[in-house]
């Protein structure tokens, strides 16, 4: 199935129109450029000329869609075209299960894991619903989802669910029904204000950490590793991928000239790059020597890590960083286990590298984050008890006065035992000529002659 990316045509206003990629937003809407023409591109090999859409960012949107789900363009338009422009009579009246039903099915283009997310949330809310008909849902009945949501027991603890998962849910269903147009139904008055959100638990935590491992811990690692395991170590520690983007890396990502590797769309995986941004990081010489001697005579098109079994992309990475902890374990070294084994490895390379002058703006575009406050919490994990930290803290906090010259003072001189002293330090005895005598001295120092000298 062939893959498109949106890009649009702009005016820089010198004489020239070049192409960008259009942003989307965290709901995966595409983000509208003033004045742009937008283009579908093909991703995948082969012949690349873009597609022209039009200047319409919701037409070009449907048309991604359609088309990588293997209709024509012609049938992509034809679909965008027939959407209703006014308001439905009331004997289109969608019914409340039969939006969330669309939706949930519209919801398979997206990963496996937001497909369960937003299948769940939408679930919900269709059970805490208490309207037969989606126009008639109002502010009222968001409030009554949002109680349910906190007075529901979790299924592990049967406690309430934490607010952190309130708050997903609650956001999931609001991407529902904007998707499902419910602003034509409803004022901007009458609906759900922000004082009614539930609050973002991990942007309000300002302490919250991820696990990580420390620089001892992946020494031992490396050091009772084999050349798979190492590789696959010194790989997730210096790019800072996700366990999904290592998983489907290919040979081909690398760039062993410019020493970088690339996230990109992988669409015979069914891999896309989070909120859609593909990414070249820059890596050490050190990976790439170890990626050398671990590579063999691999093709280009084949996976650097692929499943010992099938030779593919599944969850192995995580089972193979698990061995390698216990290897080390076992070998006498202390190597604690986080809960995401692959991930935390990530968070030490944000750490490492923004200890190593890294900014951060730049390890948000490294790490592939829409946020920078994510970026932020990555680096609360930093090792504050190192030796390194306190080396850094003790610096800070020394002060030295720089060495700066005295100014020099005129010194009268009128005792003749001192002026025969001085003149013979400074290579004379004695001289006829005042100004003779005056050349040997130390600078700012000169004699007053009188009439007994």
């Amino acid at each position: 199935m062939a893959h498109y990316t949106l890009i649009a045509r702009i005016n820089t206003g010198d004489g020239r129109f070049p192409f960008v990629n259009v942003q989307f937003s965290k709901n995966h809407r595409p983000t509208p450029i003033e004045g742009a023409i937008y283009y579908l591109r093909p991703t995948s090999s082969g012949k690349r000329t873009p597609i022209k859409i039009g200047k319409d960012v919701g037409a070009a949107h449907t048309a991604l869609i359609q088309m990588e789900n293997g209709r024509p363009l012609e049938c992509a338009a034809k679909s965008y075209a027939a959407r209703p422009q006014s308001m439905p009579t009331y004997a289109s009246r969608k019914r409340v299960v039969e939006a969330a039903r669309e939706y949930i099915e519209r919801s398979k283009q997206k990963s496996r894991k937001t497909y369960l997310g937003y299948r769940t949330a939408v679930n919900l809310f269709f059970a805490s619903c208490r309207k037969t008909y989606f126009d008639q849902i109002c502010r009222d009945d968001m409030l009554d989802f949002l109680h349910d949501l906190r007075t529901r027991p979790s299924r592990e603890t049967g406690n309430p669910i934490c607010e952190s998962t309130v708050f997903n849910y609650f956001l999931k269903t609001m991407v529902f029904l904007n998707d499902r147009g419910i602003g034509k139904y409803v004022a901007k008055e009458d609906w759900v204000q922000k004082k009614d959100w539930p609050v973002n638990v991990d942007k309000r935590n300002k302490n919250k950490k991820y696990a990580t491992y420390t620089e001892q811990e992946v020494a031992a690692m490396i050091q009772v590793a084999d050349s798979v395991e190492e590789a696959l170590t010194r790989f997730l520690v210096g790019t800072g991928f996700r366990i999904g983007e290592a998983a489907v890396s290919e040979w081909m990502d690398i760039n062993w000239e410019d020493k970088t590797v690339s996230v990109r769309f992988k669409p015979k995986f069914g891999f896309k790059p989070k909120d859609y941004e593909e990414r070249t990081i820059a890596i050490s010489d050190t990976l790439l020597a170890c990626l050398k001697k671990y590579r063999n005579s691999a093709p280009d098109d084949a996976l650097i890590f692929p499943s010992p079994a099938a030779q593919t992309v599944d969850k192995h990475l995580d089972r193979i960083i698990n061995g390698l902890i216990d290897k080390a374990n076992d070998a006498g070294h202390k190597v604690k286990k986080p809960k995401k084994l692959c991930h935390a490895f990530r968070v030490l390379y944000a750490t490492r590298r923004h200890q190593h002058g890294v900014d951060i703006e730049t390890l948000r575009q490294e790490l592939g984050h829409s946020d920078i406050t994510t970026t932020q919490i990555y680096l609360r994990s930093a090792n504050t008890r190192s030796a390194r930290h306190r080396a850094r803290i003790n610096e800070a906090d020394r002060f030295s006065i720089a060495a700066t010259c005295k100014p020099f003072l005129r010194h009268t001189v009128t005792d003749p035992s001192r002026k025969k002293d001085i003149a013979y330090i400074h290579g004379t005895r004695s001289s006829s000529s005042p100004s003779r005598r005056r050349a040997f001295l130390p600078l700012g120092i000169s004699f007053i002659h009188s009439p007994e000298a």
